[in-house]
């Protein structure tokens, strides 16, 4: 349920403190974006029972989310018209390590079947786990110790996290030393509210992020600023172009009826995100419905009402089983605790007097979100 101490940590001196990290000049690649964002996700993704953000990550953790960022950049740039496909740059160097390395283990994996990065880690978790140790070994030497410096000095003023002593310029970080810590590399300790700040701020910084990221690549790769084609490979579609076959399974899980307005499906139809994807890049089957276009559109990127809450919960719970079908079937990834995790985050987060929800056609209501996490417990 909300909390009173999770509505007012950090507050605005937080905000701008995040700003200067995004709107900092000093930045001669992709990564400090790419950290601030797994950031973003990982506090919601470890969230607990009561939507609480964690108070530590991992180095590990950071890596495989840094990596999940990047596998849809590393593909090709395909755009009408050309006859090229060029692959992007996201560094002023010649050399991109993190970005390497998730392109070389794409271009291994993927003529195997492996079209997703969840397919492959599961298929090739071997030579995933030797792709994800080069980008966590790379995160810890660089991007972690200095995302918290401010304009072009060296001087860290930690906001978010504190790593302490033996971190900074010219630390070398191996596996082996990585390793030393744990399965999961070294912890990275949240300042008290810093991650409960991130998961309230994300629906406002993601887009702000996702802005200058597309800026720095399109001045990389001398590809025009404004381009929707750059935005959508990058950072994908706010609507997925669903496979005919999860389509289909969707529809029949659901009797062929709109998952919110229980009318027949005859008409056009979209797959949703039941929690918006502004909110969070999650595309696991237990976040996807299937809905009468009309109520689609309508429900945009508003957080749906109590009363759908409960609905999608009571189908996550009940039919966990069906879906992780349709996943393995359509190659969708499957990750029923990480979104539930989510949605109790984000809806735990809101205020608690009351927030505008999408509870059905031309229908705004002001809601407790007290109520959509009582149907998640």
């Amino acid at each position: 349920m909300p909390h009173d101490d999770l509505m007012d940590t950090g507050g605005a001196g937080f905000a701008e403190r995040l700003l200067e990290v995004i709107d900092s000049g000093r930045r001669t690649a992709t990564y400090k974006l790419a950290l601030l964002l797994a950031l973003l996700d990982l506090c919601a993704l470890r969230s607990d029972a009561d939507g609480r953000a964690p108070t530590d990550l991992t180095t590990r953790d950071l890596a495989e989310q840094v990596a999940s960022l990047y596998w849809p950049q590393v593909a090709p740039f395909r755009r009408e018209g050309w006859s090229d496909a060029p692959y992007l740059r996201q560094i002023r160097n010649n050399r991109s390590l993190i970005v390497d390395a998730v392109r070389k283990f794409r271009a291994e994996v993927e003529p195997a079947g492996a079209t997703s990065l969840w397919i492959a880690r599961q298929r090739f978790a071997s030579e995933y786990g030797k792709t994800i140790d080069r980008i966590e070994c790379k995160l810890a030497e660089e991007p972690l110790p200095r995302l918290q410096t401010v304009g072009t000095s060296e001087t860290v003023f930690p906001f978010i996290y504190d790593l302490g002593p033996g971190w900074g310029a010219n630390q070398h970080f191996s596996v082996k030393r990585l390793r030393s810590h744990g399965p999961k590399g070294p912890v990275v300790p949240l300042l008290p509210g810093a991650g409960d700040e991130l998961v309230r701020l994300s629906p406002l910084i993601r887009p702000l992020v996702e802005l200058h990221w597309t800026r720095m690549v399109a001045q990389l790769n001398r590809v025009a600023t404004g381009e929707e084609d750059l935005r959508r490979h990058l950072f994908g579609a706010p609507r997925i172009a669903p496979s005919k076959m999860l389509r289909d399974e969707l529809r029949d899980l659901q009797a062929n009826r709109c998952f919110y307005c229980d009318e027949r499906l005859d008409g056009l139809t979209d797959v949703d995100h039941f929690i918006p994807r502004v909110r969070s890049a999650n595309d696991a089957i237990e976040n996807l419905v299937l809905a009468d276009r009309s109520c689609n559109r309508d429900k945009s990127d508003l957080l749906a009402a109590p009363s759908f809450v409960v609905h999608w919960a009571e189908r996550n719970r009940g039919q966990a089983e069906a879906l992780a079908m349709i996943a393995e079937m359509s190659a969708t990834e499957s990750d029923r605790e990480g979104t539930m995790a989510v949605a109790r985050s984000i809806y735990a987060h809101l205020p608690p007097d009351g927030t505008p929800m999408w509870e059905g056609r031309k229908q705004v209501v002001r809601a407790d979100p007290e109520l959509a996490l009582a149907a998640m417990e």
